[in-house]
């Protein structure tokens, strides 16, 4: 990155603080690491949560309960989670008929890799929902090709555990340059 940028190391080796300090020099910052995570070979955590709700394939015309869903979640963490109904495919999470979480999924970055996202209502947070979720999420991936992979921000402490509760196996962090 530094080669391309025209970024000179005075023949040193690159090391990630320099590259951090030459592009904050250049006006570009870095948006806050993404953890990976992945499914390890010995599969997802066979612990239940006691939570009961519905999950099930959202379609089309659930359009205006996502919409109202959406409505009701913060732009950040909507940025964060970056799930759409659009994407190739997408879940809701149902208690008594009202929706308290949203997941989706889509191919990532032309392999056989689908990303997944989770939303869920703050007041349903923690009780398990979002790992009903992301355990439908898996299975789908899964029947279709894909490897399911769960990112979340690396500051996020409440995706992170859903993550380790899953035994999900960190991968790497991955960090995107904020172009000016």
């Amino acid at each position: 990155m530094a080669s391309a940028l025209g970024i000179a190391s005075d023949g040193l080796p690159v090391s990630l603080p320099w590259l951090r300090e030459a592009l904050h020099t250049a006006g570009i910052e870095m948006h806050a690491p993404d953890v990976i995570y992945y499914v390890a070979a010995a599969g997802v955590s066979a612990t239940q949560s006691s939570t009961r709700c519905e999950v099930r394939p959202l379609a089309p015309d659930d359009a205006a309960l996502f919409d109202g869903f959406m409505a009701q979640i913060s732009p950040d963490d909507q940025d964060d989670a970056s799930v759409e109904l659009g994407h190739w495919a997408a879940f809701g999470a149902f208690a008594e008929s009202e929706l308290l979480a949203v997941s989706s999924l889509y191919p990532w970055g032309g392999a056989a890799i689908a990303d997944m996202g989770v939303l869920t209502m703050p007041r349903a947070r923690g009780k398990g929902i979002a790992r009903s979720l992301v355990r439908a999420m898996i299975e789908y991936a899964g029947k279709h090709g894909y490897e399911a992979q769960y990112r979340c921000q690396f500051d996020n402490v409440a995706s992170n555990g859903l993550a380790e509760s899953l035994e999900l196996a960190p991968y790497g962090k991955w960090e995107v340059a904020c172009l000016p």
